[in-house]
């Protein structure tokens, strides 16, 4: 489970119920369903990470020299 961290809350029952009939109905574990709850709620509340302004920064500075990135003297 490397890179992955345990959440652990407490729903309602009425909130349980809907959670497990969503599970049955899409035939997979209730963990799962949570999961892909969480994750639409925080990419609705934060925006998907590749939608990020600072990602369109990337790769617009034009340097004299080669990419940095294959530099090998990058470092003071």
């Amino acid at each position: 489970m490397q890179g992955k961290k345990v959440v652990q809350t407490e729903v309602d029952a009425a909130t349980y119920t809907r959670l497990k009939h969503l599970a049955d109905r899409r035939a997979e574990p209730l963990k799962t369903v949570v999961r892909d709850a969480v994750r639409a709620y925080v990419d609705r509340e934060e925006g998907k990470l590749e939608d990020d302004p600072i990602f369109q920064f990337i790769g617009r500075l034009k340097l004299k020299e080669r990419d940095w990135s294959t530099r090998k003297d990058w470092r003071p």
